[in-house]
């Protein structure tokens, strides 16, 4: 087997030398002009200063080799990430290390452009190592389950992902630049991010080359290992540095570049090689080859300044190989394990006091909308006299027109939000999941996005439908997928973060081959802005029909919850129940997003606390859940209109600025549940 695995490796080293020479050249060939390999030689070896030598010695030689360093970076990030989590299917971007990263990077360029400058891989650094905290903390420890970790990173994902646009939206003059560059570029002006990046990035190979037995060992378990005299923590700390370090390098030079440390540990994988002293420096070669090939790519699909970003081109790629080990390897294959989480006891205040309360206080958010919210605060007098007609034509106008229709419109889409939220969470069995995770909310923001590239003045009417269809097909798409699996949650799930980062891809060839009217970032990120009456007329019976549904399928919910098993007994048709409650609450959701953009987290938070005050009756769940999203996501929005006023902030960066920290805060509770 040795002797396999020996051959196995020297195959694929020498084929990744193989590939990386061809995507080397190839790389070399193409920009905005062609240019052919012999003249690429000739000039290199003359060395003359001519217009030639510039374009190659200044733009796509350090292209060239930044792309072998960030491409290296990635894979073996991934590959380490993958043999000492013992997950197929993680990633520094599935994980949010990248994002964090970039995160960091925007903040420092915000408020410390000097620090920025002076080190930028350690910013970078810090904000993946940021990243990496809070998915340990949402997922428990390093011994939790593939898929709670896999939920966990895209939650933190996403979550970083909505405050890096809001920045990026808030501080547009300050980070223009960054906009650009947030789905990943290799193009290099001269030497100097290559010289930066290439110390860390190669001492960090070198590292991980060469220690490689010890990862071997860490990937038999820790049992296994201690037996063999190695203690697994220190370990996998030494790991996730390599992981931090090399990541942060990368993404200071690149930018957020995703799935090159996915896709290349499994094509070296595929040909059977195990061991690390192999698989590390294979995936190295095969990672630069990828992305040196996807960049390539961009200046065949584009001009200089219309050409995707090469971040798209290795999402696009990668999402479909990701859905492939989905399908391939099932949860049978290291996905299995609890998939749901217990929050421990609940309130369980009476339904009758409760609703009581919670539509005392929805009250009080919409009166609150009205009188507070704006650029031009309202007394208690000067709003009733408005609500009555009796004030002025100013104020009539102000409560009547603007305020009033915003409110009841968060009121409305927080409620729709939170109904679909519980939907997903009893279908699937796991209070992580919202409309994201059935691809609801990145099919609805490319449906946008397209609309508004091909039509730039299109109506609101128009970008609401484009939304609805957007969110539609990516969730028909993961339901069709997951159909044949009798839609079971952890295919279901899996399915749908491979949809989602698929319609990713999409968006960000969008956002940086269009040239829009305003900044792309107000459709990213989600928000009440152009709320008025006609979105009150949308939402309201789109909320009303979708509560009756889902109460007509929370009896056999109910019974699902108890297991597959225990459903089936019952009579119930597992996968029929959960296709009726995956529609309604697709339906709510595309609606919701159609209207409001992609608002995060009400989804995910509305039915927790739901839970908490009501218990975990349906029945009693869903009409709860609703009226706890649209107190949260009126107070975020009344909160987003007033913290920077004049200013606004979105509504969804507030919403996950509460969210994260509560979220965290439920599931390291349900630890010691």
């Amino acid at each position: 087997m040795i002797a396999n695995d020996i051959r196995a490796g020297c195959l694929m080293l020498a084929g990744g030398f193989c590939a990386l020479a061809i995507a080397f050249l190839a790389n070399m060939g193409h920009g905005e002009a062609a240019i052919g390999i012999v003249e690429i030689v000739r000039a290199l070896r003359s060395g003359e200063s001519n217009l030639m030598m510039d374009v190659i010695g200044g733009f796509r030689l350090p292209r060239a080799v930044m792309g072998v360093l960030a491409g290296s970076a990635l894979a073996v990030s991934g590959a380490l990430m993958q043999g000492v989590l013992r997950n197929p299917m993680v990633s520094p971007s599935i994980l949010g290390i990248s994002s964090g990263s970039f995160l960091a990077i925007v903040l420092a360029a915000i408020l410390a452009p000097d620090i920025l400058a002076a080190m930028p891989i350690p910013v970078a650094v810090s904000g993946g190592a940021l990243a990496v905290t809070a998915v340990y903390m949402m997922s428990g420890n390093i011994r939790a389950t593939p898929l709670r970790i896999l939920l966990s990173g895209l939650i933190v994902s996403m979550t970083i992902s909505g405050f890096t646009g809001a920045l990026l939206m808030i501080f547009e003059a300050e980070a223009r630049y960054l906009i650009s560059w947030s789905a990943g570029s290799l193009r290099q002006n001269g030497w100097a991010n290559v010289q930066i990046a290439a110390p860390w990035i190669v001492a960090c190979l070198a590292a991980a080359i060469i220690t490689s037995r010890s990862f071997d060992i860490a990937a038999l378990g820790e049992d296994t290992a201690a037996g063999l005299g190695q203690k697994r923590g220190p370990v996998m700390a030494a790991s996730i540095i390599l992981v931090l370090v090399m990541t942060g390098a990368a993404v200071a030079a690149t930018g957020p570049i995703g799935f090159v440390g996915l896709v290349a540990p499994h094509l070296v994988k595929l040909a059977g090689v195990r061991r690390n002293v192999f698989l590390l420096p294979a995936s190295a070669l095969w990672g630069s080859a990828l992305l040196l090939l996807a960049d390539t790519m961009t200046y065949m699909l584009g001009t200089l300044t219309s050409a995707p970003p090469v971040g798209a081109i290795t999402a696009a790629v990668g999402a479909p190989w990701l859905l492939w080990l989905v399908m391939r390897r099932g949860p049978g294959a290291g996905m299995n394990g609890q998939a749901s989480f217990g929050f421990g006891r609940t309130a369980h205040v009476p339904p009758a006091v409760l609703f009581c309360i919670l539509l005392l206080l929805a009250g009080v958010t919409l009166l609150a909308g009205i009188v507070f919210a704006g650029a031009s605060p309202l007394s208690f007098s000067q709003t009733i006299d408005g609500l009555f007609g009796t004030g002025s034509n100013l104020a009539r106008r102000i409560i009547r027109d603007l305020r009033m229709p915003r409110i009841a419109s968060a009121l409305l889409a927080g409620g729709g939000l939170a109904l679909a939220g519980a939907l997903f969470q009893s279908a699937v069995r796991n209070p992580l999941a919202d409309s994201s995770i059935v691809g609801v909310s990145g099919g609805a923001t490319a449906g946008i996005l397209l609309v508004v590239a091909l039509f730039p003045t299109a109506s609101p009417f128009a970008i609401a439908c484009g939304a609805l269809a957007g969110g539609i097909v990516a969730a028909a798409s993961v339901y069709g997928l997951a159909w044949r699996t009798h839609l079971t949650p952890t295919y279901l799930i899996l399915i749908g973060i491979s949809v989602s980062a698929l319609c990713g891809a999409i968006v960000q060839i969008l956002v940086m081959q269009t040239r829009f009217n305003s900044n792309p970032m107000i459709w990213l990120i989600g928000g009440l802005y152009g709320a008025n009456w006609n979105t009150v007329l949308v939402l309201a019976p789109t909320l009303v029909a979708g509560l009756a549904c889902a109460m007509l399928v929370a009896a056999r919910l109910e019974l699902i919850s108890l297991g597959d098993l225990t459903a089936r007994s019952l009579g119930t048709a597992i996968a029929p129940v959960r296709l009726a409650a995956g529609v309604t609450g697709v339906a709510i959701a595309a609606v919701c997003v159609s209207q409001t953009g992609p608002v995060g987290y009400v989804g995910l938070l509305g039915p927790h606390l739901a839970r908490f005050l009501c218990g975990h009756s349906l029945r009693l769940l869903l009409p709860t859940s609703v009226l706890v999203g649209a107190i949260l996501l009126g107070l975020a929005d009344i909160a987003a209109r007033v913290v920077i006023a004049p200013a606004e902030l979105p509504a969804g960066s507030v919403i996950a600025l509460i969210g994260a920290p509560y979220l965290i805060y439920l599931i390291r509770r349900s630890m010691r549940a």
